[in-house]
């Protein structure tokens, strides 16, 4: 379908999103206008979306991120672009690397996200657009982004010190794959414990030579407790989940701890790449942190998913389609959660 330049594979006026409400609370399902795609511009058919940490923290109103619809992680088709020198991403495959390596993150934050069944990608996002492995299942592509992530953790590990033992401080998504895969990227770990916040009673205080924060940012304070007791004396202190602005802490005085994690963003690293700090307790820790990844290493994470399927497939916990996922976010988001998981897929594929 041709109208001037923009080239379109349907010619849809509408389709179905994951809108969520102003404030906080699980999104409906609402029918929204076509979307306009400008030159540069990529409007793409989303066949998974991953929800993740973050997400529900919006949902629950931890953060206020402006976007009516979410969603970051997953994989989609290019099903029209806006000028013909395009032509050729239609029909590609692609994910959106959400975290660029100079501003902020925007897709299913500031921009509306990939929880429907299209979604834009300007023109300015273009560098963050790659292109997904043929060989990569849908479903496990919306692992890509946050093992990407993983490995840049290993990666940065990796240059400051050699991690053997390795305790995880959060059981999501991303606690769970630094278990699986921290040490194909740092062959010196020999062990990674995953912990919550809570029923820590078998972590030995000052047993792990390296601690990974990534709680949700509602846990943060109670994750570096854990995680500063847990450290050995001149052991390593990796900030990975997210952190509210400024976040300081009276164990670490004078340390701004958001600052030192947004050093290594979107596979930039910065410098120094290690803080070296002392807590009110006389315990000497070196500190790091990142945000995110590069497009080459979402490549990476999209090349391990294919070649080991069966190893990363078991944390995609519920795979629903719209509907369904509306009843598992209303139950995530009460107070208790009615059940926890460790992946949620959207699927749009016979929508």
């Amino acid at each position: 379908m041709f109208s001037g330049d923009r080239i379109s594979l349907t010619g849809s006026n509408s389709h179905l999103a994951l809108v969520r409400p102003p404030g906080k609370g699980a999104p409906r399902l609402e029918r929204v206008g076509k979307l306009a795609a400008l030159p540069g511009d990529f409007v793409c058919r989303t066949l998974i979306a991953g929800v993740c940490g973050t997400d529900l923290q919006i949902l629950r109103g931890v953060r206020e991120d402006p976007a009516r619809v979410l969603g970051h992680e997953g994989v989609a088709v290019v099903e029209e672009v806006a000028a013909k020198a395009d032509q050729h991403w239609l029909g590609a495959t692609i994910a959106v690397n959400p975290t660029p390596g100079c501003g902020p993150v925007e897709l299913g934050h500031t921009l509306d996200g990939m929880m429907q069944q299209r979604f834009l990608v300007p023109a300015r996002w273009r560098s963050q657009v790659v292109p997904s492995p043929t060989e990569l299942a849908a479903d496990l592509a919306i692992l890509a982004e946050p093992l990407a992530s993983v490995l840049t953790c290993g990666g940065i590990l990796k240059q400051v010190a050699e991690p053997i033992r390795v305790l995880a401080v959060g059981q999501g998504t991303i606690g769970q794959l630094l278990r699986i895969a921290l040490g194909t990227v740092c062959a010196s770990v020999r062990d990674v414990v995953v912990t919550g916040t809570k029923g820590t009673a078998g972590i030995e205080h000052g047993a792990f030579d390296t601690v990974i924060l990534c709680s949700s940012r509602q846990d943060v304070a109670a994750a570096l407790t854990i995680g500063l007791d847990a450290l050995c004396n001149g052991g390593i202190l990796h900030l990975f989940g997210g952190l509210p602005s400024e976040f300081r802490d009276p164990r670490l005085p004078g340390v701004n701890l958001s600052e030192i994690r947004a050093r290594n963003t979107g596979g930039r690293v910065g410098w120094p790449l290690t803080e070296q700090c002392q807590t009110i307790g006389q315990k000497r820790v070196s500190i790091t942190g990142h945000r995110g990844c590069s497009n080459a290493t979402v490549t990476r994470a999209m090349l391990d998913l294919s070649a080991r399927p069966d190893t990363y497939r078991p944390l995609l916990t519920i795979m629903a389609d719209p509907e369904e996922a509306i009843r598992t976010l209303r139950d995530a988001v009460g107070n208790p959660p009615v059940r926890s998981w460790t992946k949620l897929g959207i699927d749009f594929r016979r929508w």
